[in-house]
């Protein structure tokens, strides 16, 4: 058997482990529900079936599957879902449905247990860095399928900070963030780039946290060895039809990569003074890039950021300029025709 966490107001441990039952369910039902044994503590008389839903259930599927399940079985069935809002827990209620939304939500009839935090699940809201982050690595298909503490070690974040970043993807989108499990899973069910960037667009912010503007233009391998990255205008020039402009170059580095440059300049670092032009802009991004682009590398001499997190730079730039707004609007292009 498999231990959990219950909701905290019972202080007793969830057990959980394998149901023979699944054997006798249509598969229709496995694809959306993972179906297991359970019980609390060491009750054994108050055993249940739970049913972690694996997308967004719909009371329709939640009452569809209580009853296939009644139809081999009599234990009680309980549907959990972490994204329920008060609405659909109101409408299992009224439907007879045993639930649990979380560590504070449920509702256990057969027990005579229902508690209630009475918060709403999140409001969308704009991403934090690190949450756009895993965004934009699942939009690019790389992080398809990973699990909480998958991510937490590709992010050098703790399990509880991920857990926070998945709340807030799947209060924009409930059906990237499935269980299984005991486990929640970043998961596509094969929504197309173009539309997972539209459900994403207004909730997505600039990765760049402040600019330094450099005096002296800094040999090619010291940007290198502090882990620069060409961003901004100067990337997209090698990712549309906008011309390069050789006077200015403009690089990404995260906060520690910017102490490497200091570092690695020593005295000849020099920043100039906002009326003067300067040769190199630094862009101090809130988030490492997790996949750099090779495209400016022969010509260039660095790579660049990747074209998704290209494309959210350079979209919140406040930039009127028509050939850079073609640009902008052609690299998106070419990241949807993926």
């Amino acid at each position: 058997m498999l231990s959990s966490t219950m909701p905290s107001a019972l202080a007793l441990p969830l057990v959980m482990g394998e149901d023979p039952v699944v054997q006798q369910l249509p598969r229709t039902y496995l694809e959306r529900f993972d179906v297991f044994d359970a019980r609390i503590g060491d009750d054994l008389r108050g055993r249940f079936i739970l049913a972690i839903a694996k997308e967004p259930p719909t009371i329709v599927d939640s009452r569809s599957l209580v009853s296939a399940i009644g139809r081999v079985d009599r234990r009680p069935v309980v549907v959990c879902w972490d994204g329920m809002d008060s609405g659909m827990m109101r409408a299992l209620e009224s439907e007879g449905v045993a639930y649990i939304r979380g560590a504070d939500d449920a509702w256990l009839p057969f027990m005579g247990i229902k508690i209630s935090s009475g918060r709403e699940t999140p409001e969308p809201g704009p991403l934090s860095p690190q949450a756009q982050r895993i965004v934009l690595n699942l939009v690019a298909g790389r992080w398809d399928g990973l699990t909480a503490g998958e991510l937490a070690s590709l992010c050098g974040r703790s399990r509880a900070s991920v857990s926070k970043y998945l709340s807030e993807i799947q209060a924009i989108a409930p059906g990237l963030v499935r269980r299984r499990g005991k486990s929640r899973v970043l998961y596509n069910p094969g929504v197309p780039v173009g539309e997972l960037l539209d459900g994403f667009e207004d909730y997505l912010s600039s990765p760049v946290e402040r600019r330094v503007r450099m005096s002296v233009r800094p040999d090619v391998g010291v940007l290198r060895e502090a882990g620069a990255l060409l961003a901004g205008e100067t990337a997209l020039a090698y990712a549309s039809d906008l011309a390069h402009d050789d006077s200015r170059t403009v690089v990404a580095l995260d906060r520690d990569g910017l102490e490497r440059l200091r570092e690695g300049l020593g005295s000849a670092w020099a920043e100039a003074p906002w009326y003067e032009p300067c040769p190199v802009e630094v862009e101090v991004w809130s988030y490492p890039v997790d996949e750099p682009s090779d495209a400016s590398l022969p010509a260039g001499g660095l790579k660049s950021v990747d074209p998704l997190s290209l494309y959210v730079e350079c979209s919140k730039l406040d930039i009127d300029d028509a050939r850079f707004l073609d640009a902008v609007e052609q690299l998106r292009e070419g990241i949807c025709q993926k």
